[in-house]
């Protein structure tokens, strides 16, 4: 899969939208999205998936209701999924699909991440029962004037607003925080990271580096039950996980995930190992 643009500048430009012109997506870009689709890098556990464009005007016609909550309105189209089950497809599922949300930015198209919805709206989309179909993304035309509603939401979740460095990044234990300087070549990678979207905002991410190599521990924080139970929380772990490896490889930072736990002797409650990053 190519991006054209930096993937700083696409990150930084991503924006969840919530209310769309109910354009239809030109072809050229449905087009773009769609060998997207087709040309997505492997899982980084190596879970076979495969993910589709898909035309469902919400709320118009004879489409059925794609959301559980009326906080999408209009999208043209949504981006959907299946993937193998398995401890770590939930990360996986997030990693692929924060790839085509990130392509849809690039193409100047408005998303959102949509992990409550109805899956009835989805029945042409079957999936076997060895695979997950956790979660869509709500992709089409962003409307001109965002509803009321659309800014109320943002606030609520403080959608523009990130934890700082020294509440997500630590050295060697989650006693010591990590400094932009400290991350060396990976503090714009990690800059990324912490950009990443994730359910309600509440950045669930904790990344503890290990000291002399670079070895980046990614641990996932209950933040909130009900997004924990439903494997939101998993979800956002893939996003960041693409984040990371993402601008790590733009900056020609070469690298991989593995699943090491490193053993930490003190982790805080309600914090859990999920991946690690090791450059080469």
């Amino acid at each position: 899969m190519r991006f054209d643009m930096p993937i700083t500048e696409t990150v930084r430009a991503r924006r969840s939208v919530r209310t769309y012109s109910g354009e239809p997506i030109d072809a050229a870009r449905r087009a773009a999205l769609e060998e997207a689709c087709r040309s997505l890098p492997p899982a980084p556990f190596g879970e076979p998936a495969r993910f589709r464009l898909l035309e469902r005007p919400d709320g118009r016609g004879d489409g059925a209701r794609v959301g559980g909550f009326p906080l999408q309105r209009d999208a043209d189209a949504y981006l959907v999924g299946a993937i193998e089950a398995s401890d770590t497809a939930l990360e996986g599922y997030g990693y692929l699909m924060e790839h085509l949300v990130l392509k849809a930015t690039e193409l100047g198209l408005g998303t959102c991440w949509m992990g409550y919805f109805n899956r009835e709206a989805f029945a042409d989309f079957e999936t076997s029962d060895d695979e997950l179909f956790p979660a869509i993304a709500a992709v089409g035309v962003p409307a001109a004037k965002p509803r009321a509603q659309d800014g109320l939401v943002r606030t609520a979740i403080k959608a523009d607003a990130r934890k700082g460095w020294g509440e997500l990044f630590f050295l060697g234990s989650f006693e010591r925080p990590l400094s932009e300087r400290g991350a060396g070549d990976y503090a714009e990678p990690l800059e990324m990271l912490r950009w990443a979207p994730s359910s309600g905002n509440t950045q669930p991410w904790r990344v503890v580096k290990e000291e002399g190599r670079d070895a980046f521990h990614l641990y996932l924080k209950r933040v909130r039950m009900a997004y924990f139970m439903a494997g939101m929380h998993d979800l956002d772990i893939g996003i960041a996980m693409s984040h990371l490896e993402l601008a790590a490889r733009e900056a020609g930072l070469d690298g991989g995930w593995t699943v090491e736990d490193p053993g930490l002797a003190s982790v805080p409650a309600d914090t859990g190992y999920r991946a690690t990053w090791t450059g080469r």
